[in-house]
């Protein structure tokens, strides 16, 4: 029975390390990836008039979004699809974007790399109408 307890431990032990290292190079890689996306500033003000579509991407989240420009202004910004586990509560960030007609607005707490990825895909989509 000490054997068998001994080996059961040895296999949770093995497992629970298993996952807290996956854990922490998806976590590492994620980290990578965000603060390689391109953060070069854009003047809302220059884009032109329209609707434009962004898409940006890390391993565990992935957004595509519709970005409306009218007079130099952030109008509307849809999110069209937002694969993140748990990250829905950075949804909330496009309200703040709208509010200030800027893309760079503090990430949503909880959410900080999806509330990145969003902010990475309006960005993508405004360069389409520079």
């Amino acid at each position: 029975m000490k054997k068998l307890a001994k080996t059961l431990l040895t296999i949770v032990v093995i497992v629970v390390a298993f996952i807290a290292s996956t854990a922490m190079v998806f976590s590492i890689r994620m980290n990578s990836q965000v603060k390689s996306f391109d953060r070069s500033g854009i003047d809302i003000s220059q884009v032109s008039d329209g609707v434009y579509n962004g898409h940006s991407e890390t391993d565990l989240v992935k957004v595509e979004v519709s970005v409306k420009i009218s007079d130099g202004m952030l109008q509307d910004i849809e999110i069209l699809r937002h694969e993140c586990g748990k990250g829905h509560p950075a949804n909330k960030i496009v309200k703040d974007m709208l509010k200030k007609n800027d893309i760079e607005v503090d990430a949503i707490s909880g959410a900080t790399m999806s509330s990145e990825v969003i902010k990475d895909a309006v960005r993508n989509a405004l360069r389409e109408g520079l």
